[in-house]
């Protein structure tokens, strides 16, 4: 792995150590309470996204690589992320006790093939708030 994407890797672990993980409560379904951190909690290539109010979203993925533009929507049973950065990457979560279940499409640009996998996500919230 590159220099560069070895320090992002590195940077959000860092942010991953600063947060403690919060609850999801029982209207999690309304878009306010989808709002904020997400980190993944197995061997996701998606390892954070961050939903803010207005329907914007920013994903770190396992290679380093960023979206600072992606797109979010939630349908009142699933919730969509489009990326920008990655046009063909797909994201439909279900809301769990736990967190978010999702079906994960994202394209591998060095083999040029589309993979899938289940992801699951914890909420996250920055100590202290």
């Amino acid at each position: 792995m590159p220099a560069h994407m070895r320090s992002l890797a590195a940077a959000a672990v860092m942010l991953a150590s600063m947060l403690a993980p919060a609850s999801l409560s029982a209207a999690a379904g309304a878009n306010d309470n989808l709002t904020g951190v997400w980190r993944a909690t197995n061997d996701c290539f998606l390892r954070f996204f961050v939903l803010i109010d207005g329907g914007r979203a920013q994903a770190l993925y396992m290679t380093g690589e960023r979206d600072e533009n992606a797109v979010w929507t939630w349908d009142g049973t699933t919730l969509h992320i489009v990326s920008q950065t990655f046009p063909l990457d797909r994201f439909d979560g279900k809301l769990t006790t736990d967190g978010v279940e999702a079906d994960y499409i994202w394209h591998d640009l060095d083999r040029d093939q589309l993979n899938k996998q289940t992801c699951a996500f914890e909420r996250y919230m920055p100590i202290g708030i």
